[in-house]
């Protein structure tokens, strides 16, 4: 199959009360049954935003490899405190014209 590019979005939130975690360092993550392919990192926007591109390959490297199972760790800037959020499984987005498939999560409660 041709490679394309991904690109996951979504936005970070506290579990409790839903504030937007603005200046977070987010690390994206396919989760495999023996180890997790960690896809790349970037960091929420001041409303707790996040984009981050990558290719099909970086995680479909066998024949049993399907969707990717994304989760995000999360690194609050305030407190320096690490948090994961749920599996994403089989994560499926919209594929266009120009070969590039975005996966919006929406919010991503964390903590």
């Amino acid at each position: 199959m041709q490679d394309y590019t991904e690109i996951l979005m979504g936005k970070v939130v506290r579990r409790e009360g839903g504030a937007a975690i603005s200046g977070a360092t987010v690390e994206v993550y396919d989760k495999d049954l023996l180890s997790s392919a960690h896809l790349g990192t970037t960091h929420t926007d001041e409303e707790g935003r996040f984009r981050l591109a990558f290719l099909w390959s970086d995680y479909h490297t066998s024949i049993f490899e399907g969707r990717p199972d994304i989760f995000l760790k999360v690194t609050d800037p305030g407190s320096g405190k690490a948090m994961k959020s749920s599996v994403f499984s089989e994560l499926k987005g919209l594929l266009d014209a120009e070969d590039i498939e975005t996966m919006d999560l929406g919010e991503v409660p964390v903590g």
